[in-house]
C-alpha cells in the first residue's frame, strides 16, 4: 500500500523547476496524484492557480483535500478537457502521463483549447530506445512489465525521441526541447551519454511552446 501510494505523491521537482518563477502562471497540472507536484509549485510560489486531472478516485481526493489545486477534475483526461476553460492555462505539465493514453495525439489536440497562447507543454516521458530495456529484451527474450519505470504494466504508448518531437510537432508546437528528466553527474554516465546518447536515457524531458 505504501509503494501505491509513492505513485500519486511524488513533487516531480525535475519538472517543477521547468516551471518559469512567477505567480502569474496558470498551471494545469495532468495526472496530479494526490497533489505532490502542485503542493511543490505552491511552496515556490510559481503559480496563481492550479488545476489537477486524476483519474484515480482516492488520490483525487487527497488532492482536493491537500488545499495545494484551486480545481482537481477526476476523471480519464480524454473524458473530461472539455471541463477545462478555453485559452486559460499558461502551462500544462505532465509527469509520465501522455503513456498511460489510449490516443496522446488527439489528447494534446484537446488540451490546445485550453491552453493561452504562447503557453508551455512541460512533460517527461520514458524512453524505450534505452540500454537497459534493449539488453534485457536481448538476452531474456520477453517483454518484463514492471509496476513502475519505462515497462510500467499500465503503459499504452512506447516513445523514442523522434515520436516524441513528431507527438508535439504534428499537434503544433514550437520550440521543441528534449532532454534527459533526471541528468546525472557521475563521469561514468557522462561519458555513457557521451558516447552512446539516448540509449543511457531512460526517460525525457520535455518542454514546448504553443505559438
Amino acid at each position: 500500500m505504501g509503494n501505491h501510494q509513492d505513485y500519486y505523491s511524488h513533487s516531480r521537482p525535475e519538472l517543477v523547476a521547468a516551471l518559469p518563477a512567477s505567480d502569474d502562471n496558470r498551471v494545469l497540472d495532468l495526472g496530479c496524484g494526490s497533489g505532490g507536484m502542485s503542493r511543490h509549485i505552491r511552496e515556490q510560489g510559481r503559480a496563481s492557480e492550479i488545476w489537477g486531472v486524476e483519474i484515480n478516485s482516492d488520490a483525487a481526493a487527497v488532492a482536493r483535500q491537500s488545499g495545494a489545486l484551486d480545481r482537481v477534475l477526476e476523471g480519464d483526461l480524454e473524458t473530461v478537457t472539455g471541463q477545462l476553460p478555453p485559452s486559460h492555462f499558461t502551462h500544462v505539465i505532465a509527469g509520465d502521463v501522455l503513456e498511460h493514453l489510449v490516443d496522446p495525439w488527439q489528447a494534446l489536440s484537446l488540451l490546445k483549447v485550453s491552453m493561452a497562447p504562447g503557453g508551455h507543454f512541460i512533460c517527461s516521458i520514458p524512453n524505450i530506445r534505452n540500454l537497459s530495456f534493449i539488453l534485457a529484451l536481448l538476452f531474456k527474450g520477453r517483454f518484463e512489465y514492471r509496476d513502475s519505470g519505462v515497462m510500467d504494466r499500465t503503459h499504452l504508448r512506447f516513445f523514442a525521441r523522434k515520436d516524441v518531437y513528431d507527438l508535439f510537432d504534428q499537434a503544433g508546437f514550437r520550440d521543441i526541447l528534449i532532454g534527459p528528466v533526471r541528468p546525472k553527474k557521475k563521469l561514468s554516465w557522462r561519458i555513457g551519454k557521451a558516447l552512446l546518447g539516448d540509449l543511457v536515457i531512460k526517460g525525457f524531458l520535455v518542454t514546448a511552446r504553443l505559438p
